[in-house]
């Protein structure tokens, strides 16, 4: 294998046992030796891929993120309309906690994180601008193909995000309290409704 092969391998070696233990432990509690142990490679090794820790839970912060805009991306962009835009994101905000289990975890943990950490901020505040302004483009489409009546659009990226969110977020913490496909379907009966 190529020697750029095995650091983007060895890297993703890392970055993967990183998020286990920041599942597992938190992103307070694990330490470097815990990922070595978990990647099984040396403490060396990380560092000679990744400044320090910090850097290390940026890398997963942003791999998690970039996951779930592929999947979104891959699903949602194809399609013509933008109500089948708008339901199909919803479906794949409620198939998250199942389809990447650690999302919600992670998400918990470097939320926690936000306010004292400016470069966990700033990428949380990107990745929640990116997905409004994707939601924002094709509710936009929408008006313009008169899908969409436009007095309902202007806040409902973030109603949108916000719903999935915190959908995650409590299905994560208490799964058994409700079922997350109900809610799922309730949530786009009432968006038919409204539309």
């Amino acid at each position: 294998m190529p020697k750029s092969g095995v650091k983007q391998l060895r890297k993703e070696q890392v970055i993967s046992a990183t998020r286990k233990c920041i599942v597992e432990k938190g992103v307070l509690h694990f330490s470097m030796k815990d990922v070595a142990a978990e990647a099984g490679v040396s403490t060396g090794v990380i560092y000679h891929y990744f400044n320090n820790k910090q850097d290390l839970m940026l890398q997963v912060l942003k791999e998690t993120f970039s996951r779930s805009n592929d999947r979104v991306a891959e699903s949602v962009v194809p399609l013509d309309s933008a109500r089948e835009k708008m339901f199909k994101h919803i479906e794949n905000i409620s198939i998250v906690p199942m389809d990447n289990p650690d999302f919600f975890p992670l998400l918990i943990n470097y939320l926690a994180q936000a306010q004292n950490n400016p470069e966990v901020s700033a990428i949380l505040k990107k990745f929640f601008g990116n997905l409004r302004e994707f939601i924002s483009e094709y509710l936009e489409q929408g008006v313009k193909d008169k899908e969409i009546n436009s007095e309902l659009t202007e806040h409902l990226p973030v109603m949108i995000l916000a719903m999935g969110l915190g959908m995650g977020v409590m299905w994560n913490v208490d799964p058994d309290s409700f079922d997350i496909m109900d809610v799922e379907a309730a949530w786009e009966e009432l968006l038919k409704n409204t539309f």
